[in-house]
């Protein structure tokens, strides 16, 4: 019956792959419609899907958690609102995904991970995704996956100018400012954001007694603001580009549904400062990039029932340098060298922590008439004044019909993550003698575009995977009543991930409609001991089914969107003997358009939650009910 039902999953399934313009970039003019969440063709072999801006747009008082998971098959764990979220590739954890801004990797070293409700969808011009293998063209450590953060200047001779206030349910009040001016040869970007929030919302607290308790979320007040600045400067086909993004953050940490009524006086201050300089040249057929970044990131806790004042201070400097050249139309060489250098300042730590790695990356692709295409990558590291086991990739694609968008890719890598700081040097439990972790990975893909008429595009594909993780690092209760770090797991995920996506276009009336599907078994392998209750398990919280939905419509000036997530149950012991309920989210909104003598007004309404569903990402910390929200975008565009 099993098999069954995975055959028939495989047969009609999709994961969401969201795509549509609502807004358009530009006044004056039709209305363009561009509709993606676009598979490249970049890199043989290997899955990488884009967000762009027609989607982002619509998250433009949100954060990156709330549009991952609405716009991709990765799950994201969550606290709750103004709460910490973290991503799930695959049924892997949050330190094998990494974040990166701009290729530059933006992950937390004291945790190896990143808290993505502190990144604000409406900062970011575009979203690539990067699964599996395809991840080690940025770097290393992505076991599940890479998502990327890009930043893209729009090369025009004008100014544009758009306030974007927000307000919704719980206390929420948001706001975002974007100001791009230049022309073909300067740009100007400047972008500042702020998010206030009472989070306040009422829920049914069913842990407490036998019969549930409606209850009002407590001390979850949160205060977020920040700002990008981007200059861009090219010669010919030269390109120089300096960056600065700072936010911060004020929470205040409410306890589970069995502690809520305990005020432990949690709060949590996180700043950063990230600075980046960029320098991109053509020679000839040889296209090279040097890239300086400098990162700083605060993390500050206190719990004053538990007398804890945690403070922690981590400065990373990263310099990266490369080449691609073309020895021909049909075959890229390239070179990639990685030098990153953090210092962690801790009062949890025995002295300041210090790491300096190094990476030297090769890799070729060949396409073979526009019928094969083949990627081969390996990497070399070096840690500790230690050279590590060189990592690789390799990447296979067919084209099944000659000029035709259908597509059979394979790919097999081997890729490595070394341990987070805290892993090592946390007092107490960090283990120093800790061995990295380290993953095999199969993927086989198929994809395909497709015109069905005029009107009517066509979308479709479907990916296996399996992912061998070794040594995986696991923090545990030890033997002195703490918990501590060691190498103790084997991981095996395996699973599938597939998409439709299919857009009608005529004239004023636009229609798309996206659906997926994923499933994914993701079970441990016996550790040491004898009686493991673990082995064959599945991992906790990480779903074995997740689907998604949507429908958008746009007619003229006006228009509307429905998105389903469907989110199945997860265990939240090792044994699996206890698990959170499955459930179903539905999300409505509506709006409309108007231009004025050159200026444009959007108004728009949403409905988070539509059907008032009662649940949890992670064991007794409640999501909200029904909310609303309703925004107002006005923009302004100057042409010289």
């Amino acid at each position: 019956m099993r098999n069954t039902l995975l055959y028939i999953a495989i047969l009609f399934s999709f994961p969401l792959q969201g795509q549509i313009t609502f807004l358009s970039d530009t006044i004056n003019i039709k209305e363009v419609i561009i509709s993606r969440k676009k598979t490249s063709q970049d890199q043989s072999g290997y899955k990488k899907i884009i967000i762009d801006s027609s989607i982002l747009k619509n998250y433009s008082h949100g954060t990156l958690a709330e549009l991952i998971s609405e716009n991709s098959p990765i799950f994201i764990k969550s606290y709750g609102m103004g709460g910490a979220a973290s991503p799930s590739f695959r049924g892997t954890g949050a330190t094998h995904t990494q974040i990166a801004w701009n290729s530059i990797n933006i992950n937390h070293p004291m945790l190896g991970q990143a808290d993505l409700s502190l990144i604000p969808a409406g900062l970011i011009d575009e979203i690539q995704i990067y699964y599996g293998g395809a991840s080690m063209a940025l770097t290393s450590g992505g076991i599940g996956g890479i998502i990327n953060i890009k930043s893209i200047p729009l090369w025009k001779d004008q100014t544009a100018v758009s306030v974007n206030p927000g307000i919704g349910s719980f206390g929420q009040y948001s706001g975002l400012v974007n100001v791009k001016s230049g022309n073909i040869n300067f740009q100007s970007v400047t972008k500042a954001y702020f998010h206030s929030s009472e989070n306040n919302f009422r829920y049914l607290n069913n842990e407490i007694s036998a019969i549930p308790v409606e209850e009002t979320r407590k001390n979850n007040q949160v205060k977020q603001q920040g700002f990008i600045q981007e200059l861009y400067y090219r010669k010919a086909k030269d390109v120089a580009s300096a960056r600065i993004w700072y936010q911060s953050a004020n929470r205040n940490l409410p306890g589970s549904m069995l502690t809520q009524q305990v005020n432990a006086g949690e709060q949590q201050y996180d700043e950063s400062l990230r600075t980046m300089l960029n320098y991109d040249f053509d020679r000839n057929r040889t296209d090279y990039f040097i890239t300086g970044a400098y990162m700083m990131s605060r993390l500050n806790y206190s719990n004053r029932l538990a007398a804890i004042d945690s403070r922690n201070l981590s400065e990373t400097l990263i310099l990266k340098t490369g080449m691609q050249s073309k020895p021909d139309e049909h075959t890229k060489l390239n070179i990639v060298l990685n030098e990153e250098l953090s210092v962690v300042i801790s009062n949890n730590y025995a002295k300041n922590a210090t790491r300096n790695t190094t990476s030297l990356t090769l890799s070729a692709e060949r396409d073979i008439h526009n019928r094969f295409g083949t990627t081969l990558l390996v990497r070399e590291t070096i840690d500790k004044d230690v050279f590590l086991i060189p990592d690789f990739s390799a990447g296979l694609q067919f084209r099944i019909m000659d000029q035709k968008e259908h597509f059979i890719k394979a790919s097999i890598s081997r890729n490595s993550k070394i341990p987070a700081i805290n892993d090592l040097f946390w007092i107490p439990g960090g283990n120093p003698d800790l061995k990295n972790e380290y993953a095999f990975m199969y993927e086989v893909t198929y994809e395909m575009n497709k015109q069905i008429s005029a009107p009517l595009t066509f979308r479709y594909d479907m990916s296996v995977f399996r992912n061998n993780i070794m040594d995986m690092i696991q923090w545990h209760p030890g033997e002195n009543s703490y918990w501590t770090a060691d190498n103790i797991k084997n991981v095996t995920t395996t699973g599938l991930e597939s998409s439709l996506t299919a857009v009608y276009n005529a004239g004023d009336l636009t229609a798309t409609f996206n659906a997926g599907y994923s499933f994914t078994r993701a079970s441990t392998g016996r550790s040491a001991g004898n009686n493991d209750s673990s082995y064959g398990k599945q991992l906790i919280y990480t779903p074995e089914h997740q689907a998604n939905g949507s429908l958008r419509v746009s007619y003229r000036n006006f228009y509307t969107s429905w998105l389903t997530n469907v989110t199945g149950k997860r265990y939240t012991t090792v044994d699996n003997s206890r698990y959170l309920q499955g459930y179903i989210l539905n999300n409505l909104s509506t709006g409309i358009k108007i231009n004025l003598k050159g200026n444009s007004i959007d108004v728009n309404f949403k409905v988070d939650n539509l059907f008032n569903q009662d649940y949890q990402t992670i064991a007794y910390y409640p999501l909200p009910s029904r909310f609303y929200s309703i925004k107002l975008l006005f923009q302004k565009l100057i042409t010289r």
